[in-house]
């Protein structure tokens, strides 16, 4: 996945839900080492990069009041996707995956890079809301 493909999954799968929610998109972060965009709410931040070198993702939620290597480190207070996926997906209905699937229907991704980029917007369109509302 290159960092045009990077830009456009963001903006076509995560922007427009993460919008719904109250975040706010900053500039996209791009370097040879790493992609990276961060979305801000009132009280979480979203990043979510990707280092192309070693394929790896990170989707991670911050807590706006309280940010800086610990709190990043304390998976309680700056939760992974995988953490808010544990948590929360087990109360997703049916009717709520299949409508997650019609809102991302329209994005076409091209290679397992993308497709795993998509799948975490889907899965952070699911639980987000949840966690948010805790």
């Amino acid at each position: 996945m290159n960092d045009k493909d990077f830009s456009r999954i963001i903006d076509q799968a995560f922007v427009p839900f993460l919008k719904e929610l109250g975040f706010v998109a900053q500039p996209k972060s791009i370097s040879g080492r790493a992609y990276m965009v961060e979305f801000i709410g009132e009280s979480w931040t979203l990043s979510v990069s990707f280092e192309p070198g070693d394929n790896y993702f990170s989707v991670m939620l911050l807590n706006n009041k309280r940010r800086g290597l610990a709190a990043m480190d304390d998976r309680k207070i700056s939760p992974r996707l995988s953490d808010l996926n544990a948590r929360y997906m087990g109360q997703i209905t049916p009717a709520e995956r299949e409508a997650n699937e019609v809102f991302f229907g329209n994005i076409v991704v091209t290679n397992p890079l993308e497709k795993q980029l998509l799948k975490f917007a889907k899965d952070l369109r699911l639980v987000l809301p949840k966690h948010i509302a805790d």
